[in-house]
């Protein structure tokens, strides 16, 4: 079962501003909020991907926490924006997931400026695009012996961003282009009201996706 796209995009907005005013604790818990969202909707290569990763992140974090005087300030600092930043991206994960016609059409109902969302929408899809071209770049730098991921290359930064960013950066700008170019020929920009073949409207699953939404927003209050 799939949750409301407007829904999850609440999540979204609300994921974002939360965790900036409440604890690592707290964050933790809306961490936990936000992989449940996957779970209910059957996204679990998502699901067990994000708990590897949160999780990961989050012994690091705890494990540096024990020893404050350590060189490592920085690393625990940038483990802390990521903690606050993964509920936002565990909601973004889910929403990517849904057709760029249907999310467009659910998003509509609510009233949102076109070029407010255009912006959401192209950057939904142009990450997990851009991580595709990024996983093709590696593999080719793989079989020519120049990828990161081989340790002996970690001695050549030069070559390491010649053969392998230096692409990925050229395929960014070429993204951008084709993603707003499909955007417009869909009459993104057309200012007649615009029609779906999607049915948007609530099922009863999408009271759980209320539920955990009242969750998160008592989450500050606990």
């Amino acid at each position: 079962m799939k949750f409301d796209a407007r829904i999850q995009f609440f999540m979204l907005l609300l994921c974002s501003i939360i965790a900036l005013f409440i604890t690592v604790e707290s964050t933790i818990l809306l961490i936990l909020l936000a992989l449940i969202t996957l779970l209910l909707q059957g996204l679990y290569t998502h699901f067990f991907t994000w708990l590897f990763m949160g999780g990961l992140i989050g012994i690091f974090y705890y494990l540096i926490q024990l020893n404050p005087q350590s060189i490592f300030n920085v690393f625990s600092f940038l483990l802390f924006i990521s903690i606050k930043l993964l509920p936002a991206l565990i909601i973004a994960s889910s929403l990517s997931t849904i057709p760029v016609g249907k999310l467009l059409a659910s998003l509509q109902k609510l009233a949102i400026p076109n070029s407010i969302l255009l912006t959401f929408t192209v950057a939904l899809r142009f990450f997990p695009i851009l991580r595709m071209e990024s996983k093709i770049i590696n593999e080719h730098a793989k079989i020519r012996g120049i990828s990161y991921r081989q340790i002996k290359n970690w001695i050549k930064p030069k070559q390491l961003f010649e053969y392998t960013i230096v692409p990925l950066l050229m395929r960014t700008i070429k993204l951008a282009d084709d993603l707003s170019a499909a955007a417009t020929t869909r009459g993104i920009d057309a200012p007649t009201k615009k029609s779906s073949v999607y049915a948007i409207q609530f099922g009863y699953y999408d009271y759980l996706a209320i539920l955990l939404l009242l969750c998160m927003i008592l989450i500050p209050f606990i």
